[in-house]
């Protein structure tokens, strides 16, 4: 995966090369020949073009400088100028600064009084004046808690979690066996003795108590940092931000009576897995196991993890999706220091600028795969669906400005989700399955 070897499927989907660093980063330039994609349209028009690229300009400079050090810092590229605490801490207070500013609101606000209804200048300062509301705050005490919010979380997720020693003590020869969350739980899904499941799970047990003090301090400054603007607590103030609805609503209206509705399911499924497998396979370390353990490693030969990449580029290309000249930069292995979940973001938002010039995106996403692990290729191959899912959602957003293709508030976390999360359940369709689904010999 690693050799710099271009794929016949990556070239299918035209994308243009895959680069190897000693970061172990591959980055892929897809789709210059975009079929079909608006290189350009008409620029905007009216009175307040300028307001408007002078707020897309700045806020393109910085959402793009804090996403390389969000990047940098969560690959754990600790060399690099961007991979320090203080390069986030720094970026994040800058691009949070002036989605705060009082100033910029006002400014929009002005605009719009003086715009015509559904012009596209409108539309672009209406998305502007969405965004800068979910982000003032009331006092200088709440800035500055929110940059002390910045600095603990940096401890928590970079020195503390991320210093951890992960892993687990092999029950046979006592050595212990360094493993992040991800691989700990494809050891508790795939391992065939349950003494290995169960040193698996005590592994990723331990991460409680290591960032229980620090993450219990993070909580009490974040509900602090909420409750100083009415709301009941952080949760409360992230979902209302995102969503437009309460922590009650999404709790009273949907998620409560959904558990309520389908918990008599649960119960069944739990009683009929004790009645076939035995009461100890409702341990927590013995339950995937029971219900996946022997299917994954059955599928496991289907789902090679060198060929994951040309998988996920030819489904992709056969659904006629696009990325519109976006480029791409993956970060696939597990290793000491990383990030331990996949996700993706984007340092450069998709949009069309007031000339009417199309600005391509830019992508990270990243994955923790252990080749040698019984269902890595499988766990690689819907990483890059979804993750890949949401690179294209968002590199194909044709609007008047980066506020409409960020991936944070208002952007709905639902909306987000909803594509990636349809592409990688393709992995599991039949008929996918049947054409994708090849051993190494093709069959």
């Amino acid at each position: 995966l690693l050799t710099g070897k271009r794929p016949v499927a990556l070239r299918r989907a035209r994308d243009e090369e895959l680069i190897p660093s000693n970061t172990r980063v591959m980055a892929a330039r897809a789709g210059r020949a975009v079929s079909g994609a608006m290189a350009t349209r008409p620029a905007v028009s009216g009175k307040h073009k300028n307001l408007i690229e002078r707020l897309n300009t700045r806020y393109d400079e910085l959402h793009r400088d804090f996403e390389d050090a969000f990047w940098a810092t969560k690959m754990g590229l600790k060399e690099t100028p961007m991979g320090t605490g203080e390069a986030l801490s720094r970026t994040k207070t800058a691009y949070e600064g002036f989605l705060a500013d009082a100033g910029h609101l006002a400014e929009v606000k002005e605009a719009l009084a003086s715009s015509s209804e559904g012009s596209e200048e409108a539309k672009i300062l209406r998305i502007m004046e969405k965004t800068f509301k979910c982000y003032q705050l009331p006092s200088a005490e709440a800035e500055s808690l929110r940059q002390k919010i910045t600095e603990e979380e940096f401890v928590l997720q970079n020195e503390i979690r991320g210093g951890m020693k992960l892993g687990y003590v092999d029950p046979k020869t006592g050595d212990f066996v360094k493993a992040s969350s991800v691989l700990l739980r494809t050891t508790m899904s795939t391992a065939e003795d349950e003494a290995t499941r169960k040193a698996a799970y005590a592994g990723a047990r331990s991460i409680g108590p290591t960032v229980a003090e620090q993450f219990v301090k993070v909580v009490k400054m974040r509900n602090s940092f909420a409750k100083s603007m009415g709301y009941e607590d952080y949760y409360d103030y992230k979902v209302t931000q995102a969503e437009g609805f309460s922590k009650k609503t999404l709790f009273g209206d949907f998620l409560g009576p959904l558990e309520e509705r389908t918990r008599p399911l649960m119960e069944e499924a739990r009683k009929r897995l004790a009645n076939e497998k035995g009461e100890a396979a409702l341990n927590p370390w013995n339950t995937s196991q029971a219900l996946a353990g022997d299917v994954t490693k059955k599928q496991d030969p289907y789902f090679p993890f060198e060929e994951a990449i040309s998988a996920w580029a030819r489904s992709f290309a056969a659904m006629g999706i696009r990325y519109r000249g976006a480029t791409m930069q993956l970060d696939l292995l597990d290793r000491d220091g990383k990030y331990s979940n996949g996700f993706c973001h984007w340092p450069q938002c998709a949009y069309f600028d007031t000339d009417g010039n199309f600005k391509p995106s830019q992508t990270n996403f990243t994955s923790l795969a252990t080749p040698s692990a019984v269902g890595s290729g499988n766990t690689a191959l819907v990483t890059l669906m979804h993750e890949g899912g949401h690179a294209a959602h968002f590199a194909n957003i044709v609007q008047g400005s980066p506020f409409f293709a960020q991936e944070r508030a208002p952007t709905s976390v639902a909306y987000a989700e909803n594509q990636s999360m349809f592409l990688d359940s393709v992995c599991s369709d039949a008929a996918w399955l049947a054409k994708y689904a090849r051993n190494k010999d093709g069959s």
